[in-house]
């Protein structure tokens, strides 16, 4: 009992300083708040940040790793598998972004220097789409010799780079949107099955032609 009230109040304390964080960001801009603001703002000591999650750079990674459960909470509710699922995904978390640009231009955009100093997001973020690409294979959407753990990759690498290219500016919230669709559907069309391809191409066809 003990044990779960200490990881509860650990929960607790870390939504406290993502939340603070966030807010912050969001009024003031990344590079104008300082730990020991984000520590007052939550309420907690600056050595408290430290302990649970780590610096500033860390508490980024903290930021998005909230939104990707925000994401995966949103996909546990659709009914959507396959290929559609791989989409899904692609368009929750995309709108997700767009929605708090203020908070998530400012963090996304570090996240490639943060992950090559080091610092780990702790989660394995191409999962949604490895498990979509392996359903899909099941499906009869994806030929059986694919290799759906890679071809799920390969998408997650795609939608990196549409978020890279929102987060810096280069592309419109619907360019988001639409590339990250894109992003899915391209690989896939080159890895489906003669039964699947016809209208996964269509799809892919009308957003390459707008």
């Amino acid at each position: 009992m003990a044990g779960s009230l200490r990881e509860r109040g650990k929960a607790r304390r870390y939504a406290e300083i993502v939340a603070a964080a966030s807010g912050l960001w969001r009024a003031q801009g990344f590079e104008n708040v300082a730990l020991s603001q984000i520590a007052a703002a939550a309420q907690v000591a600056p050595q408290t940040i430290y302990n649970l999650i780590g610096g500033l750079d860390a508490v980024g990674l903290a930021v998005i790793n909230v939104a990707m459960d925000r994401v995966e909470a949103a996909l546990a509710d659709t009914r959507a598998t396959g290929v559609a699922l791989a989409l899904e995904a692609a368009r929750v978390s995309a709108q997700l972004y767009i929605d708090d640009a203020a908070l998530y231009r400012q963090v996304l955009v570090r996240i490639p220097r943060v992950l090559f100093d080091g610092t780990h997001i702790g989660r394995d973020a191409a999962d949604p789409a490895v498990r979509a690409m392996v359903q899909a294979q099941a499906a009869g959407e994806i030929a059986p010799r694919v290799d759906a753990d890679r071809l799920g990759r390969v998408i997650y690498s795609n939608y990196l780079g549409a978020i890279y290219d929102w987060a810096c500016g280069d592309s419109t919230d619907a360019g988001f949107l639409e590339t990250a669709q894109i992003g899915v559907l391209a690989p896939v069309v080159a890895c489906a099955t003669d039964a699947a391809r016809p209208a996964l191409a269509e799809r892919l066809l009308a957003l390459m032609s707008r």
